[in-house]
């Protein structure tokens, strides 16, 4: 109890901790479902196991992930680096650098794991793969688009080249790898790829 001006005893204002409360406990969650995706996969996903290891209540999970798998793939993105525009004159460096943050994140301890099951529940939930599908979009498919563009009007790469076929050529690779194989990326990765797809796309 505190006393005021006139002397009147009063209780102390309370600070407001929610919004800092609330981030460290989305990201309790994030992590926990990370090592949950390591330990049991996406398919033996235990949102029981996250919100015990997270101390956080499945209400509150659902309430910021309706969808499990979205929750998957944000933590998958989580260890992602963000991508760096290449400054560099090498048109396949500046490819390269787009999935060199993937690449650099598939080699991150289990990193490899949490994101293959996230790219599988990208493939079983609806929600999920629209969450993935929007990070491809804004940090693969847009900014190649406008190398690819840059290219063809100085008639370095054919003009007939589909947008979408391109990403596919660059990072599908990545998916068999992650998926089938069970391995991260080996280091290099993203300049080969970059290499296949400008030859492929050569006039």
């Amino acid at each position: 109890m505190t006393e005021d001006s006139s002397g009147k005893k009063t209780k102390p204002a309370r600070r407001r901790q929610g919004p800092r409360r609330s981030e460290a406990s989305r990201l309790a969650i994030l992590e926990a479902t990370r090592e949950e995706l390591v330990r049991s996969g996406w398919r033996k996903f235990s949102v029981d196991s996250v919100a015990r290891n997270a101390r956080a209540s499945k209400q509150t999970i659902y309430r910021w992930w309706p969808a499990t798998g979205s929750m998957c793939v944000e933590a998958a993105i989580g260890l992602i680096p963000s991508v760096t525009a290449s400054t560099s004159s090498d048109t396949a460096a500046r490819i390269a650098a787009l999935i060199q943050p993937f690449e650099t994140g598939t080699r991150n301890g289990n990193a490899h794991a949490v994101l293959r099951g996230a790219l599988m529940a990208a493939g079983d939930e609806k929600a999920a793969g629209e969450s993935w599908r929007n990070w491809m979009k804004s940090n693969i498919r847009a900014p190649l688009r406008l190398i690819l563009a840059e290219m063809a009007a100085k008639q370095t790469i054919r003009r007939d080249y589909d947008i979408d076929e391109a990403v596919n050529l660059l990072i599908s690779p990545a998916w068999h790898n992650l998926i089938v194989m069970r391995a991260p990326l080996k280091d290099g990765f993203a300049r080969e790829q970059a290499d296949r797809l400008l030859k492929a796309l050569a006039p």
